[in-house]
Parts: structure tokens; C-alpha cells; sequence
């Protein structure tokens, strides 16, 4: 079991660096998206308690003393309650979880199992097959626990306990991976109703179209932002140091107003880079350093930004151009619109 103990050590220290990483990617993805996972903060804490875990395993591998192998499997049992739990869109969090379970069951059997028993131990009575059973069917490595007569009673009612739960746990986080796959079958009632005759034509459904705004129309994101296009204006000014020769330069001026955008990294702040700017004939315009007369600013709660203006260069003559926005509000969440307007 020495051999062991280091060998899992050395590869819980190894993986909770591996683990920390992946978590640090997931919770910026949570971030981004918006969508108040936790599984980030979650794979933290598993990669924390591999570390920790791992050290103590090392560190007390060659004690008599179940104290080290107790606490190993404590912090391995709780990097898999928050893995197996709180895993959501970081689906590795639940390798790692059933991992740290594997070696919760090892240091706990360790931990409690009597190898100076003086009667002859029989097979099903040794500590490797009930580890094994454990990990993959745990009901069979709890009667395997029972029926050994190298553990006492008490530590049997706790690996009982601890066993039945993690059992219950893995149950339930398979029975929601499958339920929540794609493909998964419906179980409502609408499964049973008589399919349509193939002469019957299924009922058309349609999505509402997006609004596409004009110009001088105000774009509003209730409670946040709003944006309007004021101008699409040809401009003769040519830049004599840009390596650029479009066919029109375009100058879009607007207004933006702070409703109520929180300051995270800079306050509400509209510029080219929210825009993508498309010419007549589909083709997408690059900005261009030409000379305009205001300039996009940090804007706060309550404040309003009018006159802001880039310019774009245009690589065929068009009346009327398309511009996506997409502007970042609270928590990095995203909202994009798309306006059509007239070149003049």
C-alpha cells in the first residue's frame, strides 16, 4: 500500500495543477457567457483538495496511524461532492470527481482494514478486491465490507454511510447527463400521440424576424444602453499614409446613452471595434484613418455620449450600408442589433 499511497500522491499533485488550469478556462467562459455557472470556482476547489489530498497521502505513507489516510480521503471525498455537483458546462469535472472518489474508497479501506488479523484471509476478503468492487459497483463493495471480518463494526457503519451516498450521488449525475443529452427521448405524453398521415403537411411555425433599425433610430437595451445612428456621410478626405484605397470613405456618427451599465474594467464605451460595417455588395469595410470631429468616450451611469464618429472605408461605391453591433453590457453579456443605412 506504500507504493500506492505515493503513486496516487504524485498524481494528485500533478493533476490538480492540470485541473487548475482548465477551471481558471472555464470560469472566464461562465464570465462571458453570462450564465452564472459555478463550475470554475467549483474545479478550484477539486484541484486544492488533489494537492492537499496528494501531500498528505506522501507525507504519511509509511505511518501505522490511520489519521493521514483519513484526512486524505476527507478532502477526496469533498473535491468529489463539489465535482460531481456543481461540474455543469465543465464536463472534465466529472472525471476528475469520479477519480478522487476511486481514491477516497482506497484510503478509506486502507485506513480501516486490519491486516494483522490473525485468521487466514480468504480472497473476497481482501482489501484490493473490495476497493475494486467499490469503485465500480459500490452496493457489492459494501457486502464485501460486511462479510470481511478484518474491519470492526463501527468503521463498517461509516463506509456504509459514505459509500451509500456516493453511490446515490453517482446516480444521480448519470441519470442527469442522460435525461439532459441530445437526441434524449421525450417521456411527455405528446410521445404517444398519432403521427401525422403522410398526406397531412406538418404546421409551419416561423420566428419573429429581428427588427434592423434605420437611421435615427434609437437601438434600447432595457435598463442598460441605448444607440442611435445619426449620420452615414461620404467624406473626400484621403489619408496620404494609409496603404488603403477604398472606393468611399463613410464617417458614422451616433449617440449612446449609459442607463445602466456597471463600470467592471472601463465604463460603457461604443467604438469600432463594436462595429462590423458591411458594404452594398456584401463585402466587409475596414476602418480607415480618416479625420472626423468627435471621438467615442468612457461614458457613466446616467451619462450620454453624442457625436461619436469612425470612419470606414468601403471596398465598392454603395447608397446604403449595413452595420452589426454588438455591445457588452453587464457581466460581459453581449446584445447585438443591426442597422441598414443610407449612404449620402
Amino acid at each position: 500500500m506504500k507504493i500506492a499511497k505515493l503513486v496516487i500522491g504524485i498524481i494528485s499533485m500533478v493533476l490538480s495543477i492540470f485541473i487548475l488550469f482548465q477551471s481558471c478556462a472555464a470560469g472566464l467562459v461562465n464570465t462571458f457567457e453570462g450564465s452564472g455557472g459555478v463550475s470554475g470556482t467549483a474545479g478550484v476547489i477539486v484541484a486544492a483538495c488533489f494537492i492537499i489530498a496528494g501531500i498528505v497521502g506522501v507525507v504519511t505513507r509509511n505511518s501505522y496511524r490511520a489519521g493521514g489516510g483519513l484526512s486524505a480521503a476527507g478532502f477526496y471525498l469533498v473535491a468529489a461532492l463539489f465535482g460531481g455537483t456543481m461540474a455543469g458546462n465543465y464536463s472534465d469535472l466529472y472525471i476528475w470527481a469520479f477519480l478522487s472518489w476511486a481514491f477516497a474508497i482506497f484510503y478509506l479501506v486502507d485506513a480501516f482494514y486490519d491486516e494483522d488479523d490473525w485468521e487466514e484471509v480468504r480472497w473476497w476478503q481482501k482489501s484490493w478486491l473490495i476497493i475494486l468492487a467499490t469503485i465500480i459497483f459500490p452496493p457489492v463493495g459494501i457486502a464485501l465490507l460486511w462479510f470481511s471480518r478484518q474491519f470492526i463494526v463501527i468503521p463498517k457503519v461509516i463506509m456504509t454511510v459514505i459509500f451509500s451516498l456516493g453511490f446515490i450521488v453517482i446516480l444521480a449525475n448519470l441519470g442527469g447527463l442522460f435525461t439532459s443529452a441530445p437526441g434524449a427521448a421525450s417521456t411527455t405524453a405528446d410521445d404517444t400521440a398519432t403521427p401525422p398521415s403522410a398526406t397531412e403537411e406538418p404546421e409551419k411555425t416561423t420566428e419573429p424576424q429581428k427588427k434592423v433599425y434605420g437611421l435615427g433610430e434609437t437601438w434600447t437595451v432595457d435598463g442598460l444602453f441605448d444607440l442611435t445612428f445619426t449620420a452615414a456621410s461620404l467624406t473626400d478626405d484621403r489619408n496620404q499614409y494609409s496603404d488603403k484605397a477604398p472606393a468611399q470613405v463613410v464617417i458614422l456618427t451616433y449617440d449612446y446613452s449609459n442607463i445602466g451599465v456597471e463600470k467592471s474594467i472601463m465604463e460603457l464605451y461604443v467604438s469600432s471595434s463594436d462595429f462590423k460595417v458591411i458594404d452594398g455588395s456584401g463585402v466587409m469595410a475596414d476602418s480607415y484613418p480618416a479625420s472626423t470631429s468627435g471621438n467615442p468616450k468612457e461614458t457613466p451611469i446616467g451619462a450620454k455620449t453624442v457625436g461619436a464618429q469612425v470612419a470606414y472605408g468601403l471596398a465598392n461605391a454603395s447608397g446604403e450600408i449595413t452595420v452589426n453591433v454588438e455591445v457588452r453590457g453587464n457581466d460581459f453579456k453581449s446584445y447585438d442589433a443591426v442597422f441598414k443605412l443610407p449612404v449620402n
